[in-house]
């Protein structure tokens, strides 16, 4: 990537989008960002990218791309909640499997064609069998899921059609600028939440359920190895740890980082749609681009923790 380039970040108003974007323009890439702000913040956006406010789910938004040309497309963008989904069948459809059919159409006329795309291990359901790999049988169990399936199936399909497509299973990404307001999404941001507002953790659903955790920076480390290796195209990958963290361990450690062994964790019933457990195999992303991660959550956790030192105030606030 020593060559400059124009790329596209979509969803880069967004948590992983926007650190994306930061490391491209970091390694002296031109970025052009676009993203509704549905669930993104403008604060997000790397002073040095270009900014383009639309909805990729409508055809008719497009004509403000006519004079865009770019090298290829970092695809993020839609909402990220599972919970949410239920809120919004129709809405999620667009935000996930219409925006990604209009974007590779435009792709395809602007004869763009290399296009990486965030999936999500919602996709898998309850796991058959751990850890999963990129072969296990989808079992989607949200709205959320099934418009990361189907976007992933037009995906497979425009690879056919000539482009060339990478497509990213991102486990439980974490780590700073992570949006805290969100209590729908992302279960270390929420339970960080409730120790920043000084209330109770509340947990909703069992605590032995478990997680793949996944540091930002180790996320974005995998999209740039992808970029321009030839042995990534046509392929989908898990982007996860192998590790196994229960929601209890989670919660134990935050509460250790943060310093506040005692602090009071509540109960109540599960989402919707909610996945019990489930730990992704990382294999074929180490085989074909020799990545692993590298961040444990100890040390994620601690950097999480300093980022959002400013308001810690000191520790928590109970």
């Amino acid at each position: 990537m020593s060559v400059s380039r124009h790329v596209i970040v979509t969803g880069g108003a967004g948590f992983i989008g926007s650190h994306l974007a930061a490391r491209l323009l970091a390694a002296g890439h031109q970025v052009t960002i676009l993203d509704d702000l549905s669930t993104g913040r403008l604060e997000n956006i790397p002073p040095a990218a270009d900014f383009i406010e639309m909805d990729l789910g409508r055809e008719e938004e497009y004509g403000l791309l006519d004079n865009l040309e770019a090298a290829a497309v970092f695809h993020l963008a839609g909402q990220s909640s599972g919970e949410a989904s239920f809120y919004d069948p129709l809405g999620d459809l667009r935000s996930h499997v219409l925006s990604t059919f209009w974007l590779l159409e435009w792709c395809q006329k602007k004869q763009i064609k290399r296009f990486l795309y965030a999936s999500s291990m919602s996709i898998y359901g309850d796991p058959q069998y751990l850890p999963v790999d990129e072969a296990h049988p989808l079992a989607p169990k949200t709205f959320y899921a099934a418009g990361k399936i189907a976007a992933e199936a037009y995906i497979k399909l425009y690879q056919t059609l000539g482009m060339e497509t990478t497509i990213f299973r991102l486990f439980s990404i974490y780590g700073p600028g992570q949006n805290l307001e969100n209590r729908r999404q992302g279960m270390i941001s929420i339970y960080l939440s409730f120790l920043l507002a000084g209330e109770p953790i509340l947990v909703k659903g069992s605590r032995e359920r478990f997680r793949d955790f996944v540091y930002i920076d180790d996320v974005v480390e995998a999209w740039l190895a992808a970029w321009d290796n030839a042995q990534s195209y046509g392929k989908v990958y898990n982007v996860a740890s192998g590790q196994k963290s229960t929601v209890s361990d989670l919660i134990e450690a935050l509460k250790q980082v943060l310093g506040c062994p005692d602090y009071p964790v509540e109960f109540q019933e599960g989402t919707p749609g909610d996945q019990f457990g489930v730990v992704g195999d990382y294999g074929a992303l180490a085989r074909d681009l020799q990545w692993q991660s590298q961040i444990p959550l100890r040390e994620g956790l601690e950097r999480l923790a300093a980022f959002e030192k400013r308001r810690l105030k000191g520790g928590c606030r109970q």
